[in-house]
């Protein structure tokens, strides 16, 4: 049995061991359990209000215009499962089911993907509706109450640390599946990779304070459970120009890499307390760079093409179990020192949140002009790089009263900015770091993003317009997403939500398949879409 089964079979064991644990426990305790059973069925629709595909560079004269079409058809069950069996002793479990309907928009993708990067094997194993139809068990944890003070999770469970929405500065004890919706799904907690830990909880009322401990058996926990997930298999969220361009095939996720081992054990430690009326918390976390970055170390010889860095002591030799042409996509560890505090201001009338996190050997690729460069045909594939930053966020969330008269909403609507930076420490522009391979936009010492909602109203709350804008200031581009939810009787939920980006206007071809001088909303260009989602919550 190969060690990869090994590690899958140890972690459903422990799954398993836990779920008859709390079974039994469940059992012992009879008609004392008090439990509850809650969830939601939705369906979500998209279409596509540009044409996605005829920007794809080498593949006009043969791709359909894809304006109109619908893009995602998605139904989802959740189901969840609260019990508590005594004072000491309670348990939780949620199950999603996903089921992603093929459309005509997906099976468009598919076929590039049949004659493009990849070829006709990537296009069969990788049916776009099967990976989207990711149903699993998303919770099962149960509770010990040790004392009033002391209480341990244990199971597969989420942990948020951290203030912000959208991007995350210091919540990263959990990797994101961008793959779900991107970055415009609303609820942090589908989006979440959740993890098999061991939470302990001990709250210290002398000082008006709590302390956390987080540790994440690698071996109990899935192999993809690190890091971010984006879609690079070529789906509806991946990247122009290159949608429908399979890059699993040619640069395959390595999760055993020397020092990017998802098998090792993580941790981390939060204390989280009031001071003079302001919530704050110190913490740090040893976990995984949150962003892929691929490595040639397996397929370039130390000194060859660009390629300056030896060969890990301990690695995989140089060409042994070649799988990529490209080099491979690996999550190197990091370690995160954060802070966070908020605290009310009566002088403007709103809550101010901050949080800043210092994360040492965060990883980059890097190179612009290197013969391996040009080869694959694009920047970033000379290597990794590692770097000290600081990643920074601010947040005013404040209640406008003036929207009653102007807007006529029945109470003041919910107001939110948030400014984000990320910090490269001991900044080199000749360093040449990327902002990610293919595309040649080089990362500058700040790159800053600002982000507003508003929240508002109507009918008793039942009826509530939002607006959503980003704006990149480094780089240029951002987003706006209006939306207005409608509630319905009590149990019945309908959105209606528009997507629009726009970039920075100065994106060039470096060759037929990659954008110059594109960042990330230059990565989201024409992907405006059209969102309708209905819900029914029992």
């Amino acid at each position: 049995m190969t060690k990869k089964k090994d590690c899958t079979r140890r972690g459903a064991r422990g799954l398993t061991a836990l779920a008859l644990a709390m079974t039994a426990a469940f059992c012992a305790q009879g008609a004392r359990a008090e439990t509850h059973f809650y969830g939601d069925l939705s369906a979500a629709y998209s279409w596509n209000t540009q044409d996605t595909l005829r920007h794809n560079k080498g593949f006009q004269e043969t791709l359909p215009d894809t304006k109109g079409w619908l893009s995602m058809q998605r139904y989802t069950a959740r189901l969840n499962v609260d019990s508590s069996v005594n004072e000491h002793f309670s348990w939780a479990g949620k199950v999603r089911l996903v089921e992603d309907a093929s459309t005509d928009y997906l099976t468009a993708l598919e076929n590039i993907r049949g004659v493009g990067i990849g070829g006709a094997d990537s296009a069969r194993h990788n049916d776009l509706s099967r990976l989207y139809s990711q149903s699993e068990l998303r919770e099962l944890y149960a509770d010990i109450a040790f004392s009033s003070n002391v209480q341990l999770r244990l199971g597969k469970q989420q942990v948020v640390w951290g203030e912000s929405d959208f991007f995350q500065a210091m919540d990263m004890v959990h990797g994101y599946d961008f793959m779900w919706r991107s970055f415009l799904e609303p609820a942090n907690e589908e989006l979440r990779k959740p993890l098999v830990l061991a939470n302990l909880t001990v709250q210290v009322p002398d000082a008006d304070g709590k302390l956390q401990m987080l540790l994440r058996p690698g071996e109990l926990n899935q192999k993809d459970s690190v890091g971010n997930a984006y879609d690079i298999r070529g789906g509806r969220w991946a990247n122009q120009p290159l949608k429908g361009v399979d890059f699993v095939s040619i640069t395959p996720f390595n999760y055993k890499a020397d020092g990017a081992d998802s098998r090792d054990n993580t941790w981390g430690v939060r204390w989280s307390g009031i001071l003079s009326e302001v919530n704050y918390s110190l913490s740090y976390l040893k976990t995984y760079n949150p962003s892929p970055v691929i490595s040639m170390s397996r397929y370039v010889p130390a000194g060859m093409i660009g390629n300056p860095d030896p060969i890990p002591t301990g690695s995989t030799p140089f060409n042994e179990e070649f799988r990529g042409c490209c080099g491979e996509v690996i999550y190197p560890k990091i370690d995160l020192f954060g802070i966070t505090a908020s605290a009310y201001s009566n002088a403007v009338d709103a809550v101010f949140s901050a949080e800043v996190a210092y994360i040492r050997d965060f990883a980059y690729n890097y190179g612009q002009t290197s013969l391996w460069s040009q080869i694959l045909g694009g920047p970033g594939y000379d290597g990794v790089k590692r770097k000290n930053v600081v990643r920074s966020m601010l947040r005013m969330d404040k209640t406008l009263g003036f929207t009653q008269s102007l807007l006529g909403t029945e109470k003041p609507a919910f107001f939110s900015v948030q400014l984000f930076d990320t910090w490269i420490r001991d900044f080199d522009r000749d360093d040449d770091l990327i902002q990610l391979v293919g595309f040649g936009q080089r990362s500058k010492e700040h790159s800053s993003l600002i982000t507003t909602i508003l929240d508002t109203s109507y009918s008793n709350g039942t009826i509530n317009p939002a607006l959503v804008l980003g704006y990149d200031l480094s780089y240029g581009g951002g987003f706006a997403v209006p939306s207005v939810t409608y509630q319905y009787g009590k149990n019945w939920r309908f959105k209606v939500e528009y997507d629009y980006f726009w970039d920075s206007g100065t994106r060039t071809a470096a060759n037929d398949n990659v954008e110059r001088d594109a960042s990330l909303f230059g990565y989201f260009a024409n992907n405006n879409q059209l969102y309708l989602k209905a819900t029914y919550q029992f």
